[in-house]
């Protein structure tokens, strides 16, 4: 299982009560399709960056979860057809993660030969002068 970070952007016009049974009808989704939401971020009514669909605010809705491509396939099915999302979008976080580790595993490896060769690290404000 994959790990996703998947937020969504619900319409203003609901009320409180109605973006709250949108969020547990998304959790419900993501527990029927085999997925584990680890965490249920709500970030409540906000104003958004530009206006998308007319509106200027949302309610903003963020899951965590580990699953399969085929869950976030049809989440993100469940979201577009959604009458009252406007906005969405997902992301695999475990290969952000995997990246960073290869990037610190390089910087420490091209440390270390610089040590070999004799080549000191110089800070900034010796390279600016």
């Amino acid at each position: 299982m994959r790990q996703y970070e998947s937020i969504f952007i619900a319409s203003p016009m609901l009320s409180d009560e109605q973006a709250e049974e949108l969020v547990k009808y998304f959790e419900g989704i993501i527990a029927e399709q085999g997925g584990e939401l680890l965490k249920t971020d709500r970030w409540g009514r906000k104003k958004l960056a530009y206006e998308v669909q007319k509106f200027n605010e949302g309610y903003y809705t963020l899951f965590e979860l580990t699953a399969g491509p085929k869950l976030i396939a049809e989440l993100e099915r469940r979201y577009r057809n959604h009458e009252n999302v406007i906005k969405y979008l997902s992301i695999r976080t475990d290969e952000i993660q995997k990246a960073s580790g290869r990037q610190k595993i390089r910087f420490e490896r091209e440390s270390k030969r610089k040590a070999v060769a004799g080549i000191k690290e110089r800070t900034l404000e010796e390279v600016m002068g």
